[in-house]
C-alpha cells in the first residue's frame, strides 16, 4: 500500500512540475457585473472556473484557462498586484478517513493521487460544480445571497464542489465553498459526506504547497515553530514530519475560534532566486496563510499538522534557505457541515483586527 502511494505521488508530482513549467502562472479573471464588481465568477459557460474577490482571496477548479495545476486539487490564490489577474498561491486537497480498524493511513484517500474512474487515464479525482436538482442553468457562477447585518448587508458567494467517489476507501463527499464580503480574505469550506458513503472518522482539507512561498514559521500559542528546527538535519528528498500540535497549543481569538498561522521567514520571498527551478520562483507579496476553525465547530481532538520538504516537487532542486512546510492542515473528528476556513492576508500575524491574543511583533 505504501509503495503504491509513493509511486502515485511521484507520478503526480512529475505531471505537476511539467504543468508549472509550461503554463502561465496567472489566469484571466472573468468580468463581473457592475452591481457586484468586487466578485469574480464565471459569466458564461466555458469561462475559467474561478470565483472570489478582487479585494481578497480567489479559488478555482481544473478548467480551461483557469489556474494551473494537477487534478483533484482546489486552486487558491489572490489577485496579482502586478497583472491584476488571479494568481496561484496554494492548493487544497481533500482527504477523507473512514471509520474502521487499522491505521489512519490505511483508511484514508487522497484526491490528487488516485486514478480517476470517471475520466479513465487521468490522475486525480474529478472535481466539479454540482448544479443540484433545482439549480438554474447558470449555477456554475455560484449562488450570491445578501444577509442583513447591523454594520451593513453581507453578501455570500457559495459553490457546491462535488468530488468523485474515492477508490481507496469508497468515501463519497462534497464541499460547500463560500466567501463572505465582510471577510474577503477567507475561503470557508463546509465538508459533507453523501448518504451512500462509508462512515467517516475525519474529512480533512489540507493546503499542499507551502514550499511555493517557503512557509517556515508555524505560529502557536506562546511560540513559533520553525521548520529549520524540525527538519534542519534532514538530507533526503522525501516528506518529513514530526508530531501534531493539539488544540491547547493553538492560538484562539476573542470569539474562541482556533487559529493556526504560517508565514515565510524571508522578508521578501519574491526577491529570492530559485536556482535550477525558475518556474518555482515566488511571484506574489509576502502573505500570511492560516486555518481558522469557528468555535462552534471545534472538536476536542482538533490539532495542527505540518510536514516538510527540502526540495521542490518532482525534482532534486533544494529550496533556497532550507526546508519549509509543504502540507499545512487542521484535523479533527468529522461532523456533517463542519467548517474549515483557509485565509490569506498581507497582514502579519500581530496585525490582525481584532488582534489575536498573545501576539505582538516582538513576542509570539
Amino acid at each position: 500500500m505504501l509503495l503504491k502511494i509513493v509511486i502515485l505521488l511521484i507520478t503526480s508530482l512529475a505531471l505537476f512540475s511539467k504543468a508549472l513549467a509550461l503554463e502561465p502562472p496567472s489566469a484571466q479573471a472573468p468580468v463581473a457585473n457592475a452591481a457586484d464588481s468586487q466578485w469574480i465568477r464565471p459569466q458564461k459557460p466555458g469561462d475559467p472556473l474561478i470565483w472570489g474577490r478582487r479585494d481578497g482571496i480567489v479559488f478555482g477548479l481544473p478548467s480551461a484557462g483557469g489556474l494551473l495545476g494537477p487534478r483533484g486539487l482546489i486552486r487558491v490564490g489572490v489577485i496579482s498586484p502586478k497583472t491584476g489577474k488571479p494568481e496561484l498561491l496554494n492548493y487544497i486537497a481533500i482527504e477523507p478517513v473512514i471509520l474502521g480498524p487499522g491505521t489512519r493511513f490505511s483508511r484514508m484517500a487522497f484526491s490528487e493521487l488516485e486514478p480517476s474512474r470517471m475520466d479513465p487515464g487521468s490522475r486525480g479525482k474529478r472535481l466539479w460544480v454540482d448544479p443540484g436538482t433545482s439549480a438554474p442553468s447558470d449555477s456554475y457562477r455560484g449562488e450570491l445571497h445578501t444577509f442583513p447585518n447591523h454594520d451593513g448587508p453581507i453578501q455570500r458567494l457559495s459553490i457546491q464542489i462535488d468530488v468523485e467517489r474515492f477508490t481507496a476507501n469508497n468515501a463519497h463527499v462534497y464541499l460547500i465553498a463560500s466567501i463572505d464580503s465582510d471577510h474577503p480574505d477567507e475561503l470557508r469550506l463546509a465538508v459533507h459526506q453523501y448518504d451512500d458513503s462509508p462512515a467517516l472518522e475525519e474529512l480533512t482539507v489540507t493546503a499542499t504547497m507551502g514550499n511555493y512561498e517557503r512557509l517556515r514559521q508555524l505560529w502557536l500559542k506562546g511560540r513559533i515553530v520553525n521548520s529549520h528546527d524540525l527538519y534542519g538535519t534532514y538530507t533526503a528528498d522525501a516528506f518529513v514530519e514530526h508530531e501534531n500540535y493539539p488544540l491547547d497549543e493553538m492560538l484562539q481569538n476573542a470569539d474562541g475560534d482556533a487559529i493556526a498561522l504560517c508565514t515565510s521567514d524571508e522578508t521578501a520571498p519574491s526577491e529570492v532566486p530559485v536556482i535550477g527551478a525558475e518556474h518555482w520562483r515566488y511571484r506574489l507579496p509576502k502573505l500570511t496563510q492560516y486555518w481558522r476553525v469557528p468555535a462552534h465547530d471545534i472538536q476536542p481532538d482538533l490539532r495542527v499538522r505540518v510536514n516538510g520538504r527540502r526540495v521542490y516537487w518532482a525534482s532534486h532542486n533544494p529550496l533556497p534557505g532550507g526546508a519549509a512546510f509543504e502540507n499545512f492542515e487542521v484535523r479533527q473528528r468529522y461532523l456533517p457541515g463542519q467548517v474549515f476556513i483557509f485565509g490569506v492576508t498581507s497582514k502579519a500575524p500581530w496585525q490582525f483586527d481584532p488582534p489575536i491574543p498573545y501576539l505582538s511583533p516582538s513576542h509570539p
